[in-house]
């Protein structure tokens, strides 16, 4: 994926008072533009919930609390988020400042994280909430010596920017949302360097301007940064990682880049050293490019094509350091290196054509934290709960779900095998566990399974009605359950949580289920206009609405709208298909009868649709008779 040309015209922005005027009026553009359907007020349920629905849910709500008997003893860093958000939508800028120098205050240096306040700020971004957009554009103008506030809105626009532009390659994204996502990252940049002018001994400041450079694909800027980063925070694992990531040659180097700069900065230090760890990140970033360059190729087999160009870009001794370099630093727990390979080996394992190289990790892994992976272990009193998750997303992958149901029931009871540090650090990890086992029900149709367990992960990582992260799998079920009106309600608080254009998607076809034909176009509008894979289902069901109501122009414009609908290199052909029959049915019933015979044939070049076969008849009679 190459950066976005948008992202690399950095407006070169000072911290002089007019400048902060300047982006107020950029952010009110892009919320203009983007949230305009957001500024209605959310819709209440017409009557209480009752009857069955409100029997079954009830019995859902109890499972949900055995497995999650208890609230954590102090507020989660998603309590505390959300907490702070409502504050700065609120207007209550001191209030929010002093919550996030609490949570910085209390946060330490790990041998690879910074936490809790990386996980803190990551879950206050909230992309999509235009009255917090324009709330901390208020807060900035109001405190521009602000280094908190700066810092808050760096992080949100950077989240922002990839919320719109969706991680699809540069060349496939749409022309307004890669213009759109350079105009987001700009501001992210300015606030981020007006942060750091404030205050340089924020590790975490430094790291998000290196992630906003690296979107932005400003190369020099960045490695004049990391230099400065490095030098106020040498130990600072984050930096390290976020520049060899900018060095992968789908963003602004090579591999001999990555190569030399492993070497400097890893090769130099103790072999118990945390920062050893850059060797493995090299060889499952090297990984993931040989699969993508396969694909990109449409190579077959891909695993065989993995293997060959992994064979070309592995030199002889990295999968050796590699390996060697999973071996626990002297005085780092086994969690800490649990939670940093959590964040290495997923993607290995479900990188396509790459389970080779992942089965060997995921073992050497394994070996390290004393863990057997075996299906029938013979003894896991000493198990390690991630590789037992870890075991299980192979057989996810491979679509064993009763394997991996099995292995992550394991890891459950293998938690007592690890030493937490606190309350909420054991219940984050079940929590994880949870939402793995929510998603193997889901591919086995088990929906009521599927809720159960998402409500008992936001119980135990403190949400109300929701849950840090990304994941529409609740939202999805409820709607499969037909539990539309506990839906409505668990959607919309999903949606106010993390923004999630899945979740977004499942709540629009839960209002147009309901008759709220307003709201569910709102909601599927903005879905459409996104980057993201249910773009194509939501613009039909646009359409569709409006046809309902017998408004074809409203329909046809619609369609026109989503004109990626109507262009092979983007969709399936059966989306294509209906497109074309809807667009031929709005046109028919305006009377462009010829331009509608068309769009019908068109469809049927794409697909067998009955409706579009009769249509296209129809109208050559019609067409037939104004000739007579």
């Amino acid at each position: 994926m190459s950066a976005d040309k948008a992202g690399k015209r950095l407006i070169d922005l000072s911290g002089r008072r007019w400048l902060s005027v300047l982006v107020a009026g950029a952010l009110l553009m892009v919320c203009a533009w983007w949230f305009g359907w957001l500024g209605a007020p959310p819709h209440k349920l017409s009557s209480q919930i009752k009857g069955p629905e409100k029997v079954a849910y009830a019995s859902i709500a109890e499972q949900a609390k055995r497995l999650a008997p208890m609230r954590p003893p102090q507020p989660t860093p998603f309590a505390q988020a959300i907490e702070v958000r409502d504050a700065i939508r609120s207007g209550k800028f001191l209030k929010a400042d002093d919550a996030i120098k609490s949570v910085l205050r209390k946060s330490r240096m790990g041998p690879w994280t910074f936490q809790p306040f990386t996980a803190f700020m990551s879950e206050l971004a909230a992309p999509g909430d235009a009255k917090f957009a324009s709330r901390l554009n208020a807060w900035v103008l109001a405190k521009p010596d602000s280094a908190l506030a700066h810092l808050v809105r760096a992080n949100y626009y950077l989240n922002l920017g990839w919320w719109i532009r969706g991680n699809g390659f540069a060349e496939d994204v749409r022309a307004n949302n890669r213009q759109t996502f350079g105009f987001a990252i700009n501001i992210a940049a300015h606030d981020a360097r007006e942060a750091l002018k404030i205050n340089r001994r924020d590790p975490y400041a430094w790291s998000i301007y290196l992630e906003i450079l690296k979107s932005a694909g400003a190369a020099a800027t960045q490695k004049q940064v990391f230099d400065e980063a490095i030098h106020a925070f040498p130990e600072y694992y984050s930096l390290y990682r976020i520049r060899l990531s900018t060095l992968q040659p789908k963003w602004l180097g090579t591999v001999q880049d990555m190569y030399r700069f492993v070497t400097r900065y890893a090769g130099g230090t103790s072999t118990i050293s945390p920062r050893r760890m850059l060797v493995v990140q090299l060889y499952a970033e090297l990984l993931g490019a040989s699969s993508d360059v396969c694909a990109a190729a449409h190579v077959s087999p891909l695993n065989r094509c993995v293997r060959t160009i992994m064979h070309r870009v592995i030199t002889p001794g990295l999968k050796k350091a590699a390996y060697a370099a999973l071996r626990r630093p002297k005085g780092v727990s086994a969690l800490a290196l649990s939670d940093e390979l959590e964040r290495i080996l997923p993607g290995m394992i479900m990188t396509s054509g790459g389970g080779h190289a992942a089965a060997g990790f995921l073992q050497a892994a394994a070996r390290t934290l004393g863990s057997d992976t075996q299906l029938v272990a013979r003894d896991t009193t000493k198990n390690n709960f991630m590789i037992d998750r870890m075991a299980a997303l192979v057989w996810y992958e491979h679509g064993q779900m009763a394997n991996a149901e099995t292995l992550d029931k394991r890891a459950l009871s293998d938690l007592s095998n690890t030493r937490f540090p606190d309350r909420y650090s054991e219940d984050k990890a079940r929590a994880a566990i949870y939402t793995d086992l929510a998603s193997i029900y889901n591919r086995k149709h088990k929906f009521r399974r599927v809720v159960v367990y998402e409500k008992a992960a936001a119980r135990l990582l403190g949400g109300e009605g929701a849950r840090p992260g990304f994941d529409a799998l609740e939202c999805a079920a409820l709607f499969r359950l037909k539990l539309y009106r506990h839906g409505l309600k668990t959607c919309k608080a999903i949606v106010a949580a993390n923004g999630n254009l899945q979740t977004r998607f499942w709540l629009g076809r839960i209002e147009d289920v309901l008759g709220k034909s307003d709201a569910a176009v709102r909601d599927y509008g903005l879905v459409a206009s996104s980057e993201s894979g249910y773009r194509d289902y939501a613009g039909i069901a646009v359409a569709v609405i409006y046809d309902r109501e017998g408004k074809w122009q409203a329909s046809l414009n619609a369609l026109n709208q989503y004109s990626y609908l109507f262009k092979k290199a983007y969709d399936d052909p059966y989306d294509m298909a209906i497109a074309y029959n809807d667009r031929c049915f709005d046109k028919m019933k305006l009377g462009n009868l010829k331009s509608a015979l068309q769009d019908c044939t068109s469809s049927l070049r794409y697909g067998s649709l009955p409706d579009a076969y009769a249509k296209q008849q129809e109208l050559r009679r019609m067409l037939a008779g104004r000739q007579g």
